[in-house]
């Protein structure tokens, strides 16, 4: 028996998630869902899928920022992409298929029909192997603010990542940007980086590391950003930061 299409949903409505989970799956598919790029990203880096149902206004990391990571990437250059959403614009339209969109549907949807447009595309395409988490394909990328803009920023050009005042902070050499990730949350996603909680506020990249002083007995990092920011190591992350470096 065939395997069975596999759809991955991207909005952040979670009612048309359910919505055309249930239409697709009703049809022999099996669906994936992600609450935005950064998430759709996510699960593209250790999901084979087949055909991409793409919402461009989402929080954090949209549609247009999650497709150019898409086509970017050569692992998923060719998954075909259907843009669904409430745009209506022409313009949308034109800049969309210029980016490698291969559909564009408006909302609302006839569920029938984009069941049918996802079958149709599947087929133009070989299945998609299976494919193996690991440090080199995962999606090194976070979603930062700046100026009103988002961008999505390299994880190695991450010097440290701060918290203050309930906001959380991504430094690299010369600049700071917002994160919509709290300090803890941030420590989970990047368990497999060279990451390293120092402090209750601070996160330092270790391949970022200029120096480390002993200063009054305790020891502070020097972190190779602008102005060498040096970082206090708390005594209840001391022992883990020694192991992570080799004191």
């Amino acid at each position: 028996m065939d395997e069975p299409i596999t759809v991955l949903v991207v909005d952040d409505d979670p009612a048309i998630v359910d919505m055309i989970r249930m239409g697709l799956e009703a049809d022999g598919m099996k669906v994936l869902s992600a609450g935005d790029g950064g998430e759709a990203l996510d699960v593209l880096a250790r999901e084979a899928v087949d055909v991409i149902l793409l919402d461009i206004m989402m929080p954090r990391v949209d549609g247009w920022m999650a497709l150019m990571e898409i086509r970017n990437n050569p692992e998923t250059a060719d998954v075909p992409v259907i843009m669904l959403t409430a745009k209506t614009q022409d313009l949308a339209k034109i800049l969309a298929f210029k980016q490698g969109v291969q559909q564009y549907v408006t909302k609302p949807f006839n569920l029938m029909e984009l069941s049918a447009r996802v079958q149709s595309l599947a087929k133009t395409r070989p299945r998609a192997a299976v494919r193996v988490r690991d440090g080199e394909s995962e999606f090194r990328k976070l979603a930062v603010r700046k100026g009103g803009r988002t961008v999505l920023l390299g994880i190695d050009d991450i010097v440290y990542i701060s918290a203050k005042n309930k906001s959380t902070y991504v430094h690299t050499y010369e600049n700071q940007y917002l994160v919509d990730l709290t300090l803890t949350e941030l420590e989970e996603r990047l368990a497999k980086e060279r990451f390293e909680r120092v402090h209750r506020s601070f996160m330092v990249n270790l391949e970022k590391i200029k120096e480390i002083l002993r200063v009054d007995g305790a020891f502070v990092v020097v972190v190779m950003d602008r102005d060498e920011t040096q970082i206090p190591v708390a005594r209840r992350h001391l022992k883990q930061f020694k192991e992570a470096v080799g004191l």
